[in-house]
């Protein structure tokens, strides 16, 4: 059963009911009215029982209405639907249609252009067996190069070991001079200091000291000592001041204290040095 059809049975239910109740009222003059309404099953008891039924109609009529409209929505919704569908196939076979223009047209203009290149293919043909004769002259030509290049590289290999060769040569020698360099600061010396001017690494002790700052030290010429070098004093770990040598003997040596470098009082015993350690 549709839901219109269920909808007039409702209706007729609820119409029956009414007439229902309007004959039970006609009747209902005619007894004792009292009793008919307090008895269990009387007109009360029907009444509530006739307005729940009826409620329930009500309701249910209520509910029917809703379903409707959302059928119809959803009808509407479905009829928009197919619309835009019916709307979106017109368009794309609008477009095939076009595309189809264009590919009758684009058809025309490949054939007209594999016909040029069938004439241009024929023409280059003609132009290629000249081709291949220039082609292996050059390749011949080519080979008389490759030769000469093999040549050139080898040269070229040869004189880049030669080049690796110096260049480490070269690095070897700025790394000795750079370490020649720092061992000539570290000693106050440089490429034109005489080396009889240079003071030997010997190590010595102060014998002897006198009160006009003259020093007699235990190491002389024969350690390599001259006049006019300079020679450390320190006591243990201390720096007590620096000595120029006066006068050398053999065995011994006098030095006149230099008072600028002068950090404590010289004493007989005192370690004297050319450079501190």
């Amino acid at each position: 059963m549709t839901l219109v059809g269920k909808i007039f049975t409702v209706l007729v239910l609820i119409m029956s009911i009414s007439f229902m109740m309007l004959a039970v009222t006609v009747f209902a003059t005619h007894r004792n009215w009292q009793a008919m309404v307090t008895d269990p099953g009387g007109l009360k008891s029907q009444i509530e029982a006739l307005s729940k039924t009826n409620g329930e109609l009500r309701d249910e009529i209520v509910r029917a209405k809703d379903q409707i409209a959302l059928e119809q929505a959803a009808r509407r919704f479905a009829l928009a639907a197919g619309q835009a569908r019916l709307e979106q196939l017109d368009a794309a076979l609008e477009r095939r249609n076009q595309e189809y223009t264009d590919l009758q047209a684009a058809h025309g203009t490949i054939v007209e252009t594999l016909d040029r290149n069938q004439n241009i293919l024929e023409s280059l043909t003609k132009e290629n067996e000249g081709l291949r004769t220039e082609i292996r002259t050059a390749q011949q030509a080519r080979d008389d190069y490759f030769n000469q290049v093999v040549m050139l590289t080898d040269s070229v290999n040869r004189m880049e070991g030669n080049s690796r060769t110096l260049q480490e040569q070269h690095d070897m020698l700025l790394v000795q001079n750079g370490k020649m360099a720092k061992v000539m600061r570290k000693f106050e010396i440089s490429v034109d200091t005489p080396v009889d001017g240079i003071t030997p690494r010997v190590d010595g002790y102060v014998i002897a000291v006198n009160d006009t700052n003259l020093i007699e030290i235990s190491i002389g010429s024969d350690d390599g000592l001259r006049k006019n070098h300079f020679m450390e004093v320190y006591r243990k770990n201390s720096y007590v001041g620096r000595v120029e040598i006066v006068m050398v003997k053999p065995d011994r040596a006098v030095a006149k204290i230099i008072p600028e470098f002068r950090q404590g009082i010289i004493r007989k015993g005192d370690r004297v040095a050319a450079k501190l350690s």
